[in-house]
Formats: C-alpha cells, sequence, structure tokens
C-alpha cells in the first residue's frame, strides 16, 4: 500500500498536470477565436440585431455583475432583465451563473479576445445607448 507522502505526491503530479491541460486548453480556444473573429463578430450582430440594451448589457457584463446591478445599470426593473439576457445566455455570449440565491452574469471570454470594447459598431451602439440614457433624466 502506497505511504501518505507518495500519496500527497500524486494528487500534486495529478494537479500539475490538469493545469498544464488547462493551459493548452486556453491556448487552443485563443488561436480558434482570433482566427474565427470575424465570424464571431457577425454571430454577435446576429443576436443581438438592433437591440441597445443587449449591446450595453455585453459591456456591462466584462466582469461578473449580480441580476440586480445589472438591470439598474440598465436602468430596467429587475423582473424584465430576462428579456434583455436570455438570448445572449442561449447564444453563448454571456455565462449565467446562481451564487445561493443571486444569479450573476458575465460575458464570453472570447469577447476581450477579439477586442469587443473597441469594435466601432458596438462601441457606436453603447454610446447611443447611454446619450439616451442622458436624455431621460
Amino acid at each position: 500500500m502506497p505511504s501518505d507522502e507518495t500519496i500527497i505526491e500524486d494528487i500534486r503530479q495529478i494537479r500539475n498536470d490538469l493545469d498544464r491541460v488547462r493551459q493548452d486548453i486556453d491556448s487552443i480556444n485563443r488561436v480558434q477565436v482570433i482566427s474565427n473573429s470575424r465570424a464571431i463578430l457577425d454571430d454577435i450582430k446576429r443576436l443581438v440585431r438592433n437591440s441597445k440594451q443587449m449591446v450595453a448589457a455585453l459591456f456591462l457584463t466584462k466582469d461578473w455583475i449580480a441580476s440586480g446591478e445589472l438591470a439598474k445599470e440598465l436602468h430596467i426593473n429587475q423582473a424584465n432583465l430576462d428579456k434583455v439576457v436570455n438570448n445572449l445566455v442561449e447564444g453563448g455570449l454571456l455565462y449565467r451563473e446562481k451564487r445561493g440565491k443571486c444569479v450573476y452574469y458575465k460575458r464570453a471570454t472570447r469577447f476581450d479576445l477579439i477586442g469587443f470594447d473597441k469594435q466601432k459598431d458596438f462601441t457606436e451602439t453603447f454610446d447611443s445607448w447611454k446619450k439616451g440614457l442622458e436624455t431621460e433624466v
């Protein structure tokens, strides 16, 4: 029967192997995203269509954000948040994670890889959405 030290060393080796596999998968994903950036941008445009709120949701979810805070930032009732985010989640553009009683959202990692925040079509839509909020106040 192996000793405790041998088992501990085996566990460390397994963790190291898993870390290397994760790094390799991340590298492969980056290459795929970068090589398919035009198709990804087209998918985003197809999903958001002309919805300024959907584009705003993608800008506002660069980091994890609670559903209540996202609704507040979007200036909508939290009960209506699903109308904005469901298609984004189903389309793989937003991650939805339940933590206890709260739901959090974050945009998919590939957004940062394709430079989403610098894409003219989307930044103009986001800016237009923000200006629309200013005129409401």
